[in-house]
């Protein structure tokens, strides 16, 4: 996953304490969460337009070079909704959700005899 190279030291040297995304991060990148507080917090695909709108300004940018793998320090104002997908408790949305379709295509495989 893109930025699971860049959680660990994110969380660990600069002290950020939460990551906004809509696809998720690796298992390594929730145990850096678990160890240093952190929590990863989803945004519904296609929902940037309506999340530009909360941001008052642009305060800081670093490593622009990286774009889209930047970091944007934004003044916002009522930003979400936003879900917390991953948590310093070890909480993972994503498995969560993926292990109940798992489940469940196990039932409707057996309903249709395959």
């Amino acid at each position: 996953m893109r930025m699971d190279r860049f959680t660990r030291p994110l969380l660990e040297r600069l002290g950020v304490r939460a990551i906004i995304g809509k696809g998720g991060l690796s298992g390594e990148s929730l145990a850096a969460m678990r160890e240093f507080g952190g929590c990863y917090l989803a945004i519904t695909g296609g929902a940037a337009a309506l999340e530009t709108t909360q941001i008052e300004a642009i305060e800081e940018v670093f490593w622009e070079d990286l774009m889209p793998e930047c970091l944007w320090r934004f003044r916002v104002r009522g930003l979400g909704p936003l879900t917390v997908a991953m948590d310093a408790h070890g909480q993972n949305l994503y498995d969560e959700v993926l292990q109940r379709a798992r489940d469940r295509l196990a039932g409707i495989y057996a309903r249709l005899g395959l």
